[in-house]
């Protein structure tokens, strides 16, 4: 595995796509790479790509108790 930083190719309208768009791009990408790593190295992945492409994670959703 290389340790250089992927900055292409760049998906067409990833310039203009909201922060939610590009964190459930980034979440389908890291499932498709890695979904048969187990949940906790998805998730580290999953930050590791958002540090590298500076998305910013969502607000934690309402729990149900």
């Amino acid at each position: 595995m290389s340790n250089e930083e992927q900055t292409e190719p760049v998906m067409d309208g990833a310039g203009e796509a909201t922060n939610h768009e590009k964190l459930s791009g980034l979440i389908e990408q890291v499932n498709h790479d890695h979904g048969g790593e187990g949940a906790a190295a998805m998730a580290d992945h999953l930050r590791d790509r958002m540090d590298e492409t500076g998305v910013e994670p969502e607000d934690d959703g309402d729990v149900e108790d």
